[in-house]
């Protein structure tokens, strides 16, 4: 056999691993961060600093607070706490998350 055929032959072998691979499932331990385990520096109303929460997290304690429900839904709700992805202030970003409180 030639060269050239076991070029191919190691070519085709390793593209077919590679793409196979790509759709292997990943075991939970490998995932390093899937959005909900985000970390946000949390701000009241009035711009006051208020916790560092995850979202689900921040919902739950401002529900207890509050005693109503607490989504990321505008709709009919009155912004409560923005989430800043870091804590300096003035904020130099735009929040990355806003609550809003359902009276």
């Amino acid at each position: 056999m030639s060269p050239a055929f076991f070029s191919r032959l190691a070519i085709a072998t390793a593209v077919c691993l590679f793409s196979t691979s790509l759709f292997t499932p990943r075991p939970a331990s490998a995932i390093t961060s899937n959005g909900n385990d985000t970390h946000y520096y949390y701000y009241n109303a009035d711009d006051d600093f208020d916790a560092y929460n995850t979202v689900s997290a921040e919902i739950v304690r401002l529900q207890g607070i509050y005693g109503v429900t607490v989504n990321t839904s505008p709709y009919g709700g009155t912004q409560v706490a923005s989430g800043f992805t870091n804590n300096s202030y003035p904020h130099q970003i735009w929040p990355s998350s806003l609550l809003y409180a359902h009276f």
